[in-house]
């Protein structure tokens, strides 16, 4: 299960995304190119994928296995054989077809599921309830409605099984339906249980968060560090709040501690070199330089040399020049143009 669910909005964007984002295509485009091919001569096609989950003569568990890999690979000839899929004799491939829609578009993903909100095998009503519920905001109130009966049924399901597993399913459940108050009562159920549980604790803190209460957020993950005061993860959601609430010294402060206990983390270093280099320019370029050594990502790498660049460090040149071989030109020579140029250096 994708636990990584911490939405935080704008913020997030200004954070990791501002160095990185206008570059991100470009940067990784040649290496993506690569592998496809690579993978095209090592697994089956889409279409030969299309046609193994379609063959009523394959086993069960081999129509399975083909539509999970067309999830990753959506097409045309993949969306019929979904399509198809969905009306199988069999509940194992019906429910391996819903969740091989997740690609498609929420209008295209509401057609093809909607007959199977009245299916006759629960699991397969589950499935369809799991799968639409992250588009609730994207439903007109007639479609809300008619989802209305799917998802309470799903959630009678998931407190009779009442492991955490359940639990956290549907605080999650609670927060897409926007119903942050039920969600917050699991969560605080899950960290009664054990106040051990960061998922949790940061799960309360998110609901809060969804209701515009920074304040209230900060103060619920302050507790879930004096219990917890190793976890990297409180940090890191303790500094997007401190932004947030624009303590931006104090969001800093928090991002190093989130960094340092993580060790490895090259995100938590990316986001700590992007927070401190108002305040410190020399340990923000340490922190970038640092994530671009765990991560190897070519995005890290350009972050340090637009810092350097901002900053007229004398080796931002040599910066590019190692970016030179990871990215394409057109980057690189962009970034030339602003040595040259020293438009964009920040006075002090």
């Amino acid at each position: 299960m994708n636990r990584n669910y911490l939405n935080v909005g704008p913020i997030v964007l200004l954070l990791t995304m501002a160095l990185s984002f206008s570059v991100n295509a470009r940067l990784s485009a040649g290496g993506e190119t690569a592998d496809t091919s690579h993978n095209q001569t090592s697994h089956p096609s889409a279409q030969q994928l299309s046609y193994i989950a379609q063959d009523r003569n394959n086993p069960i568990s081999t129509r399975i296995d083909a539509l999970q890999q067309l999830a990753q690979h959506p097409s045309q000839s993949a969306l019929i054989a979904v399509a198809r899929g969905l009306k199988d004799p069999s509940y194992e491939i019906r429910m391996a077809s819903v969740s091989a829609t997740e690609p498609y578009p929420f209008a295209h993903r509401w057609r093809l599921l909607a007959p199977l909100m009245n299916d006759l095998v629960v699991d397969v009503r589950m499935a369809v309830a799991h799968n639409l519920v992250v588009e609730y905001s994207e439903m007109n109130a007639l479609q809300k409605q008619q989802f209305e009966s799917v998802f309470d049924e799903w959630i009678a399901r998931l407190e009779q099984a009442s492991d955490e597993e359940s639990l956290i399913s549907m605080a999650l459940a609670y927060v897409h339906v926007e119903r942050y108050s039920q969600a917050r009562q699991v969560y605080v159920q899950l960290t009664e249980q054990s106040q051990h549980n960061v998922e949790a604790w940061i799960g309360i803190a998110e609901t809060y968060r969804l209701e515009h209460n920074d304040f209230q957020a900060l103060n619920v993950l302050q507790d879930a560090l004096n219990t917890n005061p190793q976890q990297p993860q409180l940090y890191y959601s303790k500094a997007l709040t401190l932004v947030r609430l624009d303590r931006k010294p104090q969001a800093a402060q928090a991002m190093e501690q989130a960094a340092t206990l993580a060790k490895t983390n090259a995100h938590y270093w990316y986001v700590n070199g992007i927070l401190h280099e108002v305040f410190n320019p020399i340990a923000a370029q340490y922190s970038l330089q640092k994530a671009y050594n765990i991560s190897r990502n070519p995005q890290h790498l350009y972050a340090v040399c637009d810092l350097k660049i901002r900053h007229a460090d004398v080796g931002a040149k040599q910066c590019v020049l190692e970016l030179k071989s990871l990215a394409p030109d057109e980057v690189t020579s962009a970034l030339m143009r602003r040595i040259d140029h020293g438009d964009d250096v920040i006075t002090h």
